[in-house]
């Protein structure tokens, strides 16, 4: 059994379509008054007093976040009258390690010269489609595991693959930062400088859920969890992985922190963004020399590489190839620049 909090009872199905219309209702009456907001912001601005050159950008009300709280709140009913839902630690430590990286986010932005409530804006649709990417994710590397549609949906019971997150957030990102005439790596970085410490935490769910644990060893610190494939008995002493994992990202978290504001990481937009990538790319190269043999899916057959190693070395590729494009370009900008002062 994995460990549980606490367990919500099944709705009534009388009371699901009642509470499903109220809710999109209500939803789309706060997206109705943001977008009448947003109206009233592009309207011309007579205030003499106004200044223009303010240090914090502003930002528009958002529309969408109100909307999409709506039907996720209205999908969770909807499961709900179905089954019971379960809260687990996991879900728990998932959702703490997000709130804390939105919140330093939120200060990360206000330092930058940005509307902290963008990222306010912006969190809710990113936690949602990111974790809708990861399921996505997961389902398609485990399709063997499940039997029916209802069984996929039960996201409760587990089963995410972070990776998927790496695809939807730079895209939910990438909407807002277009969304408020900012660009995309300047916005970006102000979320990449904290989300390690996000992703620690989470690791930590990892943990209290017995999942991601790594091969059998000796050592003093092992630890014995629920079996993958037959959670009711437990496994040999084995790799606390996800602890490994914890660790390791505090000490890229606090590595990002050191380099956020030094000039040499900061020659382009989106620098930093990169270098998270980069740093996570070899972080789970890593963490999975541990998990193989245990939770680690293997690469195309291969008992030497697995599913995430592989994935590993093309976000690598990938980021390398951006960096040197980017350097390339901004060391150009920089030098037509010095040329034309001259």
């Amino acid at each position: 059994m994995r460990p549980t909090l606490f367990i919500l009872p099944q709705l009534p199905q009388a009371w699901l379509v009642p509470l499903v219309v109220v809710t999109l209702l209500i939803g789309a009456m706060l997206s109705w008054r943001a977008s009448r907001l947003a109206i009233a912001n592009t309207s011309p601005n007579t205030n003499s007093n106004t200044n223009p050159t303010s240090s914090t950008r502003s930002s528009s009300p958002d529309i969408w976040t109100p909307l999409m709280g709506a039907i996720a709140v209205g999908a969770l009913l909807f499961v709900s009258s179905h089954n019971p839902i379960t809260l687990h630690s996991y879900g728990l430590m998932l959702v703490i390690g997000f709130g804390v990286a939105a919140w330093l986010s939120c200060r990360e932005a206000e330092q930058r010269g940005i509307n902290p409530n963008i990222i306010l804006d912006l969190a809710l649709p990113l936690l949602f489609v990111s974790v809708l990417f990861c399921r996505v994710l997961y389902i398609i590397l485990n399709r063997s595991q499940f039997d029916s549609a209802s069984q996929m949906l039960r996201i409760w019971d587990g089963g995410l693959s972070f990776h998927g997150s790496l695809v939807a957030a730079p895209l939910v990102v990438w909407f807002y930062a277009r969304r408020n005439n900012l660009g995309f790596g300047t916005l970006a970085d102000c979320i990449a400088v904290n989300a390690f410490l996000g992703y620690s935490i989470a690791r930590v769910g990892c943990l209290l859920n017995g999942c991601c644990y790594g091969g059998v060893c000796d050592l003093p610190w092992a630890m014995r969890f629920p079996d993958e494939n037959n959670r009711s008995i437990l496994t040999d002493p084995s790799h606390p992985a996800q602890l490994y994992s914890t660790i390791m990202a505090l000490g890229l978290f606090f590595l990002m922190q050191n380099l956020k504001n030094k000039p040499q990481w900061n020659r382009f937009s989106g620098q930093l963004t990169l270098l998270f990538f980069a740093l996570y790319a070899v972080e789970r190269f890593i963490m999975e020399i541990f998990r193989n043999g245990a939770t680690a899916p293997k690469a195309f057959g291969q008992n030497w590489l697995t599913m995430a190693q592989f994935t590993s070395i093309i976000i690598f590729v990938v980021v390398a190839a951006l960096w040197f494009v980017l350097s390339r370009s901004s060391t150009r900008t920089t030098h037509r620049s010095l040329t034309t002062n001259h």
